[in-house]
């Protein structure tokens, strides 16, 4: 009986998803909400939004809502940051390391 309430669920406006999955009008199709989307848990998106973490979001009626295109420009900034990290990490490491010592002892 709680498996067809959660059915009812409406979906989000256009262009909107709320935290958790929803299916579509025709019930058929389950539509990712913003936790899916992100690859975490919709308790997870609850804790990081209390914390003022992650893709910014608003209340429509009592559900916690974010725009489509604002979590996909939160993913690409964390795409870029990563790439960023990754070649400060690689050039300093090419600067850090120290030259090929020889394996055998010198005789002199």
């Amino acid at each position: 009986m709680s498996e067809n309430r959660k059915l009812k669920v409406q979906p989000p406006p256009e262009g909107f998803v709320w935290i958790e999955d929803y299916r579509s009008d025709d019930g058929v199709v389950v539509l990712p909400g913003i936790a899916r989307r992100l690859g975490i848990s919709s308790s997870t998106y609850r804790k990081w939004r209390m914390r003022g973490e992650g893709p910014p979001t608003l209340m429509i009626g009592k559900k916690v809502a974010a725009r489509i295109q604002t979590i996909e420009a939160y993913l690409c900034d964390l795409e870029q940051a990563a790439i960023v990290a990754a070649k400060r990490a690689a050039a300093t490491a090419a600067h850090d390391m120290r030259p090929a010592e020889s394996r055998y002892a010198s005789a002199a």
